[in-house]
């Protein structure tokens, strides 16, 4: 678990990034083949991207193995900092796992403040963890900051295009980058349940509950509103 603290639209996104696969190792394996030394090196959300393209590349392989993870979010005021791990076991506790799924670990980063909120029974957790050494961690880092750009740019806060060729082959023009980002994980964002509306055949749209959402009530009516349009359902049908 990590969190994306940005000033600009006074917010938090803590994000749980949920997998059964070793992530430890492919994490490790990516700042290998970036030039990094995992002793030493980690990816950070705050790391300077421009002119830095093994910065860039990482960033791309740690949104290549969260496509194969969960992502729970919750999305706070800055002022509410103090009580991260509080919304977090909220967060938990409401994650849409299969029936007889527990949660059996959870890591989280330095800076987050122990609760005495109860956390999944079962599972055992560990505070103050050391994101280069627990390198989960840096993925949780990665995810915070996606789901944050999305919202600043909801918000109206920031406004950045990318090459659509990014995303579609051959297409000239530009794309917004937080769709980019937003289409990069959307599986990841995605629950189990199917919350469309059911066409004339009775199949369902491929329009999704979130994995997992937890927006406080102390959050302003705009980032409650860009929450809930960004990340309140994810659409997982095709967008080509």
């Amino acid at each position: 678990m990590d969190e994306s603290i940005h000033d600009r639209g006074s917010f938090i996104v803590v994000a749980a990034v949920c997998s059964k696969a070793d992530v430890q190792k492919q994490v490790v394996q990516g700042l290998l083949a970036c030039g990094f030394d995992p002793s030493r090196d980690e990816f950070k959300s705050s790391m300077t991207m421009r002119d830095n393209p093994a910065a860039r590349e990482l960033r791309q392989r740690l949104q290549l193995i969260l496509r194969h993870c969960k992502i729970a979010l919750a999305v706070c005021p800055i002022a509410e900092r103090a009580i991260l791990a509080t919304h977090l076991a909220t967060l938990l506790s409401s994650v849409d796992l299969p029936p007889d799924t527990p949660i059996s670990a959870i890591y989280l980063d330095e800076g987050m403040k122990r609760t005495n909120t109860e956390m999944p029974s079962g599972a055992v957790v560990t505070y103050g963890c050391d994101s280069r050494l627990v390198a989960g961690i840096q993925l949780a880092d990665c995810a915070a900051h996606l789901a944050a750009t999305m919202l600043l740019e909801e918000l109206g806060i920031v406004s950045k295009t990318v090459p659509a060729s990014t995303v579609y082959d051959g297409q000239d023009g530009e794309i917004e980058l937080a769709w980019t980002l937003w289409a990069s994980i959307r599986y990841a964002l995605s629950g189990r349940t199917p919350v469309g509306e059911v066409d004339a055949y009775g199949f369902p749209e491929p329009l999704m509950n979130p994995f997992g959402l937890v927006v406080s009530d102390r959050c302003s009516e705009a980032l409650k509103t860009a929450a809930e349009r960004r990340l309140g359902t994810v659409w997982i049908g095709c967008i080509h």
